[in-house]
């Protein structure tokens, strides 16, 4: 990972920093989505169930181990978003069988990871102005809550609800 070795990576996105969690979204989108997609035979559905798996290990960070592998939380959460996604359609039979060797047009997902990411950065412009303040103290500069509350004259629970609210309005790009 260049620079990032896992526990750099880990300490960084643990600590809020957008970087590194882009680091991470560069490395292994790709990886999943194909993996997701070996599975389920659906390229769409493979790239929504790992978008919202990367989501995931952004919104519960703060629960990372750095001694454990951040591509092994990835390919827990995807395989369990598969395993629940595979249930939710009622499927029992293997999925092999059911895709037709070269139906599926080559998607280059360094492309699709640097399109999804642009669409972030401007997600993130065009948050209105306090969101966009407190989102980016938060996960580009690693400030804490109270931190960014200090910074900017507010409550501590006033930057937890602009956080939620600017991940929410994140979040509707990746899915």
């Amino acid at each position: 990972m260049g620079k990032w070795d896992n526990k750099t990576l880990v300490r960084g996105i643990k600590e809020g920093d957008y970087y590194a969690f882009e680091a991470l979204f560069m490395q292994y989108y790709g990886r999943f989505v194909s993996f997701a997609d070996s599975l389920l035979h659906d390229i769409e559905a493979a790239k929504d169930l790992v978008q919202e798996q990367f989501m995931k290990i952004w919104v519960t960070r703060d629960r990372l181990d750095e001694n454990k592998s951040i591509r092994n939380y990835l390919y827990v959460f995807t395989k369990r978003a598969i395993l629940n996604y595979l249930r939710d359609l009622k499927q029992t039979e293997p999925l092999e069988s059911s895709q037709e060797a070269g139906t599926e047009p080559h998607i280059d997902p360094d492309v699709e990871a640097r399109e999804l990411m642009k669409n972030m950065y401007a997600k993130i412009n065009s948050l209105p102005e306090q969101q966009r303040k407190v989102i980016l103290l938060s996960r580009k500069e690693g400030l804490s809550n109270k931190e960014i509350a200090e910074r900017l004259g507010i409550s501590v629970r006033t930057v937890e609800r602009h956080i939620s609210l600017a991940l929410s309005k994140i979040r509707n790009i990746v899915s």
